[in-house]
């Protein structure tokens, strides 16, 4: 006979508690680990220079950095996401607390994808960003070498690396060469 052990359920005051033992999400009342490996981490700390020196330029918003979780779900109240990469705007700022869960969504969240990642739960992640009503979100993929727009009307297109990806509808004076967002070794091997 097998005994079922109790499940833990932890809430999101626990995963504040947590933070200095890694960087979780809270899913259903499971702890999911955020594992990105290298090259997806590379890549998220392109993005966020990108965007960190349009910022400056432009006073336009604030990054967020991928160790902020988010608390904005009206869906599911216990539900927290860490984007790799967000951007809140600046009239937008303020709502951004010191510490704790940030309680609206980002305008633009960005999303790196490691080897590792299951393209369910990015389809999760991406439904709960629609349904908390974030703006853009960026699919980001180094090791395919392209990036994947997705827009509230659950739109999408594809930009290859010889593309421009602009900031709109959040920053519409933004644009990057899509290459410049990947690292450079992210070329696949045959």
């Amino acid at each position: 006979m097998t005994v079922a052990t109790p499940q833990i359920r932890y809430t999101p005051e626990d995963l504040l508690r947590l933070e200095d033992k890694g960087l979780f999400e809270l899913v259903d009342g499971e702890l999911q680990e955020k594992r990105m490996s290298s090259i997806a981490s590379r890549t998220a700390g392109l993005i966020t220079a990108e965007l960190i020196n349009f910022i400056k330029a432009s006073g336009s918003g604030d990054v967020v950095y991928p160790e902020q979780t988010f608390q904005c779900f009206s869906h599911n109240p216990d539900l927290i996401r860490r984007p790799d990469v967000a951007l809140v705007m600046a009239g937008r700022v303020t709502a951004v607390p010191r510490e704790g869960h940030v309680p609206i969504p980002p305008d633009l969240a960005v999303e790196v994808i490691s080897p590792n990642d299951k393209i369910y739960d990015f389809e999760e992640k991406l439904d709960d960003y629609h349904l908390a009503g974030v703006k853009v979100v960026w699919e980001v993929n180094p090791e395919f070498r392209f990036v994947r727009v997705h827009h509230p009307d659950r739109s999408s297109h594809r930009l290859t690396e010889s593309d421009t990806l602009n900031g709109d509808p959040v920053l519409p004076a933004f644009s990057v060469l899509v290459r410049n967002l990947l690292p450079p070794d992210g070329k696949r091997h045959a």
